[in-house]
C-alpha cells in the first residue's frame, strides 16, 4: 500500500499514493448549482479522501450507476468510474481499478482527444497499477506520455508534472537507476514548494520517497529529516487517524530500526498498528506491512516466538490482499523460514524457504525480461509514494 501518488479529484498522498487536479474531466458536468448527483459524487470523494472506506463505496458506486442509467453525459460516467478506481486502489483491488480507469481513459479520450488532462489522469493511475503489479515496461511508457500531455498543455512548471516526475523517479529507483530518480525527486519538490509552499501536504509523497532512496543509500541523518517533513505535513492535512500518517510512521520506525533504536522503531509501529487497524482495517495491505515489519523487529532482537506468530499473522493478510507470488509475501516467507528453523521447525522451514525461492525466481525472470538489472529489494518493509 504505496501512497500511490494517483492523479484526478482531490487524491490523497498515501502510497500508495498522490493527485493534484480538482475534478478534473467534471467541467461542465453541472450548473454552478449543485443537482443531486453532484452532492452524491462530492459526498463519496469526500468519505475517500477521510479513509472511510466502506460509505465512500457505497456513494461512489451509486454515483456511477446513476450516471450510466442517464445516459446524458459520459463525462459523469467517467468522473464516477475513475474515482471508484482510485478507492479501489487504495485498498489493493488491483484489478479492480483498472477496468474502471480503463473506463474512464475510454470516456475522456473519445470526449477531449489524445492530449488533455483527465486522459493524463487517467494513464498515469493505469500506470500506478501497472507499477504496483511489477510490470515496470508497461509503466514507463505510461508516466512518459502523462509527462508529455502535461508538459505541453500545463507547462513546465505546473505542480501537476511535479506529481508525475515523482512518480517517474519512484520507477526509476525501482529500477536501480538512482542518480535519475533522485534528481527527478529533486526536480518535484521545487515545483511543488514553488507551487504551494514548504508545508504543503502534496510534499508529502516526495518528501517520503527522497528519504527511502536516501535509507537503502545508507544515509540515515539524510533521510530522517525527509521522513519527518512527510510525517509533519501529513498530520497537518489529514490528522492523526488516516493511512497516510500510519504510512509515515511506519517508514520512520523502518529508518529507526535500520539505525538499530529498537524501542523507538517499536513505539512507531505500534501507533502506525493501531491507525492502520482502525481507518484501513485488520486485513488490510497496509496493516499487513506494518505486522511483518513489527515481526523482522521482533526476529532482530531474538524474540522469536514473537516473530513466528506475527509473521504468520502478515503472511496471511498479505497471501489474500497482494496475491501469493507477490514480492513482499517472498520477503516474508524468506524471513519466516529462518524463524521457524531457529525454533525447531524444519521440516515448515524449508517449504516456506522453498516457496520464497520459487517466487524470487518468477520474480527475477520478469525482471531480466524486462532488460534491467535485479533489485535486492528493502532490508524492511518501508511504504513508498
Amino acid at each position: 500500500m504505496a501512497d500511490r501518488m494517483k492523479k484526478f479529484q482531490l487524491w490523497l498522498p498515501m502510497t500508495l499514493v498522490a493527485g493534484m487536479a480538482l475534478c478534473g474531466g467534471v467541467e461542465g458536468l453541472w450548473a454552478a448549482e449543485p443537482d443531486a448527483w453532484t452532492q452524491l459524487f462530492n459526498e463519496g470523494v469526500k468519505a475517500r479522501e477521510a479513509a472511510r472506506y466502506a460509505e465512500a463505496e457505497r456513494l461512489l458506486s451509486r454515483a456511477l450507476r446513476e450516471a450510466e442509467q442517464a445516459r446524458s453525459d459520459a463525462g459523469r460516467v467517467a468522473a464516477a468510474a475513475n474515482n471508484l478506481g482510485l478507492l479501489y486502489h487504495d485498498q489493493g483491488r488491483l484489478s479492480e481499478a483498472r477496468v474502471l480507469y480503463t473506463r474512464a481513459l475510454t470516456n475522456w479520450e473519445e470526449r477531449f482527444g489524445p492530449e488533455h488532462e483527465e486522459v493524463a489522469a487517467a494513464l498515469n493511475n493505469l500506470a500506478e497499477i501497472a507499477h504496483a503489479e511489477g510490470d515496470w515496461a508497461a509503466a514507463e511508457p505510461l508516466y512518459e506520455r502523462v509527462l508529455a500531455i502535461e508538459r505541453k498543455v500545463l507547462g513546465a512548471a505546473h505542480p501537476d508534472v511535479a506529481i508525475s516526475l515523482n512518480n517517474l523517479a519512484e520507477l526509476y529507483r525501482k529500477q536501480g537507476r538512482e542518480t535519475a530518480a533522485e534528481s527527478l525527486y529533486h526536480l518535484a519538490l521545487i515545483l511543488l514548494e514553488e507551487a504551494y509552499g514548504a508545508d504543503h501536504q502534496e510534499l508529502g509523497p516526495v518528501l517520503n520517497n527522497l528519504a527511502a532512496l536516501y535509507k537503502s543509500r545508507g544515509l540515515y541523518v539524510w533521510a530522517e529529516p525527509l521522513y519527518l517533513r512527510a510525517l509533519t505535513v501529513r498530520r497537518l492535512r489529514f490528522g492523526d487517524e488516516h493511512p497516510a500518517v500510519a504510512m509515515s510512521l511506519n517508514n520512520l520506525g523502518c529508518l529507526y530500526q535500520a539505525e538499530g533504536l529498537h524501542a523507538s522503531a517499536q513505539k512507531l509501529f505500534d501507533e502506525a498498528l493501531t491507525i492502520a487497524e482502525r481507518v484501513s482495517g485488520s486485513q488490510a495491505p497496509l496493516t499487513g506491512t506494518i505486522i511483518g515489519n513489527m515481526a523482522f523487529l521482533a526476529d532482530e532482537q531474538g524474540l522469536f516466538t514473537e516473530a513466528q506468530l506475527l509473521y504468520q499473522r502478515a503472511l496471511v493478510i498479505q497471501q489474500q490482499q497482494l496475491g501469493l507470488h507477490h514480492s513482499m509475501v517472498e520477503l516474508l516467507l524468506d524471513r519466516y523460514a529462518r524463524v521457524l528453523d531457529i525454533v525447531g521447525q524444519p521440516v515448515e522451514a524449508g517449504l516456506c524457504a522453498a516457496r520464497a525461492a520459487l517466487i524470487r525466481a518468477r520474480l527475477h525472470a520478469g525482471v531480466l525480461q524486462q532488460g534491467v538489472a535485479p533489485s535486492q529489494g528493502p532490508p524492511v518493509g518501508a511504504l513508498t509514494r
